[in-house]
């Protein structure tokens, strides 16, 4: 996924995945970047899970090892047990400037971050197709 920053300041793109239920916890691995080539520029990547009913939890998005090109990240989140949809938010900073991209994501079963990493949040507002 690439989120270019030709929009305004707070737009926010989503990457959602289908509702799925995870029989035990399992851990979520991705490469990120976040481009800022001007301090300051902003964008951020969250990640969250959905319950059925929609109603989000935000997920600590944990660093792991740099991936061997040093502007990528390699980043994980932790999945409890249950019936969640996973969903990625990229939310732009300064227009052309915070250019934001998301690659190699995969459901791993070995335990990589840590279970305190899930943190209930507000309200976000979210337009699922």
């Amino acid at each position: 996924m690439a989120v270019i920053s030709s929009g305004r300041v707070g737009d926010q793109v989503t990457l959602t995945s289908g509702l799925r239920e995870f029989e035990e916890p399992v851990c979520i691995t991705f490469d990120y970047r976040l481009d800022e080539p001007r301090p300051g520029a902003g964008g951020t990547l969250s990640v969250y899970l959905l319950s059925k009913q929609l109603l989000p939890i935000r997920l600590q998005l944990e660093e792991l090892n740099p991936v061997s090109d040093g502007s990528w990240k390699s980043g994980c989140v932790y999945i409890p047990n249950g019936t969640y949809y996973v969903m990625f938010l990229a939310t732009l900073g300064m227009p052309y400037y915070s250019n934001i991209y998301l690659d190699n994501i995969e459901v791993v079963h070995e335990i990589l971050c840590h279970e305190h990493s899930i943190r209930p949040t507000g309200n976000i507002i979210l337009f699922l197709i």
